[in-house]
Parts: structure tokens; sequence; C-alpha cells
């Protein structure tokens, strides 16, 4: 891309951003009927233009945004419906998944959402599925000393956190 395609580029965008961007989300959300995840697609739309804008010049940058995130909204809902449905014949709902975490205590949990996603990766499949060192490196592909300097350098975020008397306060109250 040359120097003033892409500052032309830019401007467009500057210019979307300012004045179209609000119009935009809510008209994909309008499409779609889901406006939860009409930013994320306007924002994944605008990432793809600018890694990789089209070969001819757009005339309505608004309009060409609306159309590639109603799409890729579109398609998040259709990859969703699969997963749910595929989900529905095996058995597994949204009600047994939160059953699962309904016994997490839920400074537990936040504590590791607060992780690294290899922590937390380690930690879950680990602390929670009672898989092995080995079982989670051969999963992973990744050697024993990475899950174990993982699982080590979770245990202390994780106490961090949650401190060390945090059981003994609950029972003083």
């Amino acid at each position: 891309m040359s120097i003033a395609v892409a500052e032309s580029t830019q401007v467009d965008l500057d210019a979307f951003v300012a004045t179209e961007y609000p119009k935009v989300v809510a008209a994909v959300g309008l499409i779609t009927g889901n406006r939860q995840d009409a930013a994320d697609a306007v924002q994944d739309a605008l990432v793809g233009f600018l890694a990789k804008p089209p070969a001819r010049p757009i005339q309505n940058l608004a309009a060409w945004i609306t159309v590639v995130a109603s799409n890729r909204a579109r398609d998040l809902q259709r990859s969703r419906a699969a997963e749910s449905r595929a989900l529905e014949k095996v058995g597994v709902t949204d009600e047994s998944v939160d059953a699962e975490l309904a016994g997490l205590d839920i400074d537990v949990q936040a504590a590791l959402m607060a992780l690294p996603p290899q922590q937390k990766e380690v930690c879950v499949l680990h602390y929670l599925l009672d898989h092995s060192v080995e079982q989670i490196a051969e999963g992973l592909g990744v050697s024993m000393g990475t899950v174990k300097t993982q699982l080590h350098r979770a245990r202390k975020a994780l106490a961090a956190r949650l401190g060390p008397d945090r059981g003994e306060e609950e029972h003083d109250g």
C-alpha cells in the first residue's frame, strides 16, 4: 500500500469514526437483530479494512463497513447456533454449565479470570478437571516443565489475590 493510499485510508477512517460509527453500529444491530455483537462486528470490519483495504476505492465507507460487519455478525450467529445445536445433541445445556460453575467460590472464579490465559488454562485443567501435568502437557503440545512453571505462577498469583487468611475472615463475621 502506498503512503498516499495509507493517508487516504486514515483520513477516511477518522471521518467515519467521528461521524458514522454510532449509526453503523445501530444499523448492524437492526440488520442482524443482535445489538450486543454489532459493535464487535463493526470493529472487526474496521480492523479488516485497515489490515487489507479493498482493491478498488470505496465510495461510501459507512455502507461498506455496514455490509461487512453485518456479514460477520451473521456468521457469528450461525456459528453459535451450530454450536448450540451440537451441544444439545450431546445433552449439554447452559444450565448444566452454570451448575458446574455454581459450586466454585465467586472469589476463586474472579481470581481465575484475572490470570493470564496460559495460567488460567493449566489451572482449570489441573485443579478443576483433575488432569495430570503429563496429560496437560500432551494436550497443549508443551513440555511438562512449561506446565509446571505455569501452575507455579498461577498458584502464586491466586495466593496473592485470595490472601493467606481468606478462609478465616469468612468465619469471623
